[in-house]
């Protein structure tokens, strides 16, 4: 059931376009756009939520679902393959099954002509309009959001429990919980990932994550960030939080997942879909355990998350790629005229992409800084004097990290760059 609510709030979400990877030109041009794909994917969208609840049967009466909601939704689960008409007719979810199944002949119908922005906006205002009717979903949507952090992740909620002010508690409750929703919802990209589904249906998932994230980082900036008595590491790690969720909805949403909804060929979706997914995932794991760890630096993040780096794997990571980043800007300061700065540039997009997620927050915007100059520079007079900061940045960047705790017993052989 959690994934059937997972769907119709992505569906909502993807309604909204402010949440869409759109370019400036596919901005400037939204009045004349064919949202002929965006209604494509509605349908798929309610088609998915159709068949989870046709695969969902009561164990009890319907009657039991309007008397005791909280028993009801205990009874609903996944059914092995049967009589789809039967197990409907049975289920509180029919209303909802009979108005899901409407949806989708609302969809084909609108495809029959050119989908222009009135069409859109039409189909959008009758989904909206028969969706909010449904008692179920409003009552699906409070229990999945109702304790998600106590059923999920106990521990982190006993962790809030000793959190003082109450305040502070509190603003961390929320924050942790929606992290875990995120997580969950990034979920169900992963299980379209992996069955080999038709990605474009991600889309409303990743428009969602872009809305709630918006509010995390809102919530973040406007609360949390103004608790009374709030310990300077505690704001450090809230201000870093923001920021560093701040530079992946853009690099997520203002690049990699641009100009998605009209690509046709599978492996540059799948390629999308994928960086974009693992980049959010990766950043959504790394900023909730860095946030626990403010409380108790004992937990560790492998608890939590079976796949999530150690700190001593990030460190080695990030080491060995700052060294090599360094060298090459040595380089391409000291050949300036001989070499050409191809193997610079397709290596600083590389770190951007991997690395520079490892680094603490604080250093992100000197090294996007760099590397802006680094491109808008033209002719050897303007580089060399770039390269030249750059490196000296580099450098004491490479003897922080170097000087790591978790590096004490992991010297560093200095290797010589390769060509």
């Amino acid at each position: 059931m959690l994934e059937l609510n997972i769907w119709q709030l992505a569906l909502r979400s993807f309604f909204n376009l402010r949440n869409h990877s759109l370019g400036d030109a596919e901005r400037a041009e939204i009045l004349s756009r064919d949202f002929a794909p965006e209604v494509r994917i509605v349908g798929q969208t309610l088609r998915r939520s159709l068949l989870l609840s046709l695969n969902c049967t009561p164990e009890k009466s319907p009657a039991s679902f309007e008397l005791d909601e909280a028993n009801a939704f205990d009874a609903i689960s996944l059914s092995a393959p049967g009589d789809s008409a039967t197990q409907a007719a049975a289920s509180p979810l029919t209303p909802l099954i009979e108005t899901l199944g409407e949806l989708c002949d609302v969809c084909e119908s609108a495809l029959s002509s050119k989908v222009d922005f009135r069409v859109w906006t039409c189909v959008e205002r009758i989904v909206r309009r028969e969706l909010a009717q449904s008692q179920f979903i409003k009552q699906l949507e409070r229990r999945a959001r109702a304790g998600i952090l106590e059923r999920q992740h106990p521990e982190l909620h006993e962790l809030t429990l000793r959190i003082t002010p109450d305040t502070l508690a509190a603003d961390m409750s929320a924050i942790f919980s929606q992290l875990a929703q995120l997580l969950e919802q990034l979920r169900v990209i992963e299980t379209l990932l992996r069955h080999d589904a038709p990605l474009k249906l991600s889309l409303p998932i990743f428009t969602l994550v872009h809305e709630e994230t918006r509010s995390l980082v809102e919530f973040i900036e406007r609360r949390a960030l103004r608790t009374e008595e709030l310990d300077g590491k505690v704001f450090d790690a809230l201000d870093c939080t923001g920021y560093a969720l701040g530079v992946e909805l853009s690099r997520v949403f203002g690049r990699e997942l641009v100009g998605l909804v009209s690509l046709r060929q599978s492996p540059a979706i799948y390629t999308k879909v994928e960086n974009a997914h693992g980049l959010l995932r990766d950043s959504f794991q790394q900023t909730l355990v860095a946030l626990l760890q403010v409380f108790d630096p004992t937990l560790d993040g492998s608890l939590f998350f079976q796949f999530f780096h150690s700190r001593l794997e990030q460190s080695l990571t990030l080491r060995r790629d700052l060294w090599t980043l360094l060298q090459l800007v040595l380089r391409a300061e000291k050949d300036r005229d001989r070499r050409p700065l191809a193997p610079l540039l397709a290596r600083l997009d590389a770190f951007r992409e991997g690395s520079l997620r490892i680094l603490m927050y604080k250093d992100w915007e000197p090294f996007e800084r760099f590397v802006a100059e680094v491109i808008a520079a033209r002719g050897a007079v303007e580089l060399t004097p770039v390269l030249h900061r750059f490196g000296t940045y580099l450098e004491a960047l490479f003897g922080q990290i170097n000087m790591r705790t978790v590096l004490a017993d992991h010297p560093f052989d200095y290797p010589a760059l390769i060509d």
